[in-house]
């Protein structure tokens, strides 16, 4: 025995010695070897892993490591020698009962009182059961993902040439060919179009065997028709049972057809199929880019409808959706293929004129659109007139960057309609300094929260089925002192910008729980009832915290409260999301996507979060009854919903047809006026109490 070794035992026998309470008490091998490799010292653990100590004892650690592991065992003990901490290797080792087991073990080096190295102390755990549990989920997993790439409505293989060797019988029900039908080449039934991409992928397919092909192609059905089959090809040129190209596909015509129309959907306006405010924003950035790079000019022409509210409330919504479409095609009317019209919101309008000459070219624009509303607008049998007023701001005297421009484009438009009269205003420097109207309203929305100036509208959600109160939508009003009873729409974007909406949202929760519980110690069995998150009020730090205090302070369960989002937040900010929403989810509280379809639809956020509910915007439900395709679309994501088990609610409903077709499509609940316009507290409780369906 050398000096060190004996260093090593007489280091080990001292009462002080630092690992000892570990040695005899963790439930986990530990172990001392010398510098000569061989083990010194263990603890109970190891004798659980490895056996008896004495078979061990002043034996060659590499004794027990599988041969396969060695080299990786040699290098970690030398680098732990070396001074380093080795804080993971995975090795197999043998046992003395010769079952194989796998271990991960960490070594350090162990220093005597005068930073001499005497050894190493090392730690190991057995991980056999989890390696074998990993191995058995990976050996499903493969099994399952094969049986995904190799199962189709339709399988054929093929030669590296192209040419059928074996179709499935059932070719003829998806593309109307018998045996015999298809002789030759494959790629003569590809649509032209696609036939160079389709050939480049199959030829990358010959010289990768080991990567599958997935591709959409277009193929000509017998009867004349494209059809679109989704299709994945492996390479089995080499299997001696198969000797080709298996390929298996279905057909996804409709399937791809309603995602385009959901996509077209998503970028364009529902009712005018102008651009939305999302497509505007990305076509103008890059004209703005253009510009910037041949210093050329560019206007933004921002159109606001005055009194748009009126034509709703007195000739309905049907009219105002007509006299919408009906100024969309005459704003196009003013401009070439080159400018882009947009609807941004409601009665908003967007008109962006890229390489403008000079600013004149903008505002002779802006003179024949309010030229023109001087002539009567003939919608159905009413001869309306129509005055509106437009904001201007131009690059790159109002601003550098899009966001700058249509800031400053909103705030000329302001400044048009506080001057009476429909007119153009283009922005200049001294409309930033002076915002009064909304420095005056800002300030009474602090007083309405401190004065109790605000009230809960109830708008009731009805079974589809039984027209029976299920649900209902707690809506904010203010009744301000001056200008009367105030709609959402006329104070929460300024709470919004000013920072308010986060005391004024909490109120709302507040008194939305207050509410069920009053109705739970009356003896009414309460429902759910949902109410609106902002972008701000859902990134706000401490929202959690604050609604689980609110919900503890009266004792309520947050199953009875919803919370309403819209899509563009998720998209937005899905990873500041995403643990906030499952957080609430803890807590019992439903969450639903409001205004579905309204411009951000996406399907793919929908597999992203799990969310109880669908709202779909009113915008899907106004044709409903006279649009076979907008019909169609909403099948599809009820259909959809189904699957990701989320419960579906129509708003906007008002007409008996709209009802009967969503009954059909099994629509779960629904709300809008053909049942009720949100009511007070005490007019809902009538509507809700009375014991009848609608």
């Amino acid at each position: 025995m050398d000096q060190t070794q004996i260093e090593l035992n007489n280091y080990l026998e001292k009462k002080d010695y630092p690992y000892k309470e570990l040695l005899e008490n963790f439930t986990e091998a530990i172990y001392v070897i010398s510098l000569q490799g061989k083990f010194i010292d263990y603890n109970q653990g190891f004798t659980s892993l490895a056996g008896p100590w004495e078979e061990y004892v002043n034996t060659n650690f590499l004794d027990l490591v599988h041969p396969d592991d060695i080299d990786l065992a040699k290098s970690g003990f030398v680098e732990t020698l070396e001074g380093k901490v080795l804080k993971e290797e995975t090795l197999r080792i043998f046992a003395k009962d010769g079952n194989e087991k796998t271990i991960v073990t960490s070594k350090v080096p162990l220093l005597g009182e005068d930073g001499q190295l005497l050894g190493i102390l090392g730690i190991a755990k057995d991980i056999t059961v989890e390696i074998q549990l990993q191995t058995q989920i990976k050996q499903q997993y493969y099994q399952y993902k094969s049986l995904l790439k190799n199962s189709s409505s339709v399988n054929c293989i093929m030669s590296e040439k192209g040419e059928l060797i074996y179709r499935s019988p059932s070719l003829e029900s998806v593309l109307g060919y018998k045996p015999g039908d298809l002789q030759g080449s494959f790629f003569q039934i590809v649509h032209p179009d696609d036939l160079e991409e389709v050939t480049a992928r199959f030829n990358d397919l010959l010289s990768n065997p080991e990567e599958p092909l997935t591709l959409d192609i277009r193929i000509l059905h017998k009867n004349g028709h494209w059809r679109t089959i989704h299709s994945i090809s492996n390479n089995r040129i080499q299997d001696p049972d198969i000797k080709g190209i298996i390929v298996n596909y279905h057909d996804v015509t409709e399937m791809r057809n309603a995602q385009q129309k959901i996509k077209h959907m998503a970028y364009h306006d529902y009712l005018t199929d102008l651009p939305n405010r999302r497509y505007f924003e990305e076509l103008a950035e890059n004209e703005l880019k253009v510009a910037k790079q041949n210093s050329q000019k560019l206007a933004l022409l921002f159109i606001d409808i005055d009194r748009f509210k009126f034509i709703n409330d007195t000739l309905g919504h049907n009219i105002g959706d007509k006299v919408l479409k009906e100024l969309a095609k005459v704003f196009k009317e003013f401009v070439s293929e080159k400018e882009i019209v947009a609807r941004i919101a409601g009665d908003e309008f967007m008109i962006l004129i890229p390489n403008l000459p000079a600013t004149q070219a903008a505002e002779d624009v802006a003179t024949k659109i309010l030229k023109r509303f001087e002539a009567p607008f003939f919608v159905d049998q009413y001869e309306l007139f129509i005055t509106g007023s437009i904001g201007m701001s131009v690059y790159p005297d109002s601003g550098e960057e899009l966001v700058v421009l249509m800031k400053h484009a909103d705030l000329a438009l302001y400044w048009a309609k506080e001057n009476k009269g429909p007119q153009y205003k283009v922005f200049t420097p001294e409309m930033e300094q002076i915002s009064f109207k909304n420095y005056s309203v800002q300030n009474d929305l602090r007083k309405a929260i401190q004065n109790d100036e605000l009230e809960l509208y109830y708008q009731p959600k009805v079974n589809s089925i039984t027209r029976q109160i299920v649900g209902a939508e707690a809506l904010i009003r203010w009744n301000h002192p001056k200008r009367g009873t105030l709609s959402p729409a006329e104070f929460i974007p300024l709470a919004e910008e000013s920072g308010l909406i986060i005391p004024l949202g909490e109120w709302v929760f507040q008194n939305v729980c207050k509410q069920l519980k009053a109705w739970e110690n009356r003896g009414i069995s309460p429902i759910i009832v949902s109410l609106n998150f902002s972008a701000i009020q859902m990134l706000q730090k401490g929202l959690v915290e604050t609604i689980a205090a609110i919900l503890e302070e009266h004792q309520l369960d947050g199953k009875w409260i919803e919370i309403e989002m819209t899509e563009s937040l998720i998209l937005d900010h899905s990873c500041e999301i995403k643990n906030r929403l499952e957080a609430l989810r803890q807590l019992g509280i439903h969450l639903a996507i409001d205004d579905f379809g309204t411009g951000y639809s996406s399907l793919s956020y929908l597999r992203k979060f799990t969310f109880n509910t669908i709202k779909l915007d009113k915008s899907f439900i106004n044709d409903i009854h006279t649009s076979p395709d907008n019909k169609a679309i909403i099948e599809f994501i009820i259909q959809l919903s189904k699957q990701l088990k989320m419960k579906v609610v129509a708003e906007g409903v008002e007409e008996e047809e709209q009802l009967a077709i969503l009954q059909n499509l099994n629509c779960d609940e629904l709300q809008g006026y053909l049942f009720s316009k949100p009511q007070p507290l005490e007019q809902f409780e009538r509507l809700w109490l009375r014991d009848a369906a609608f």
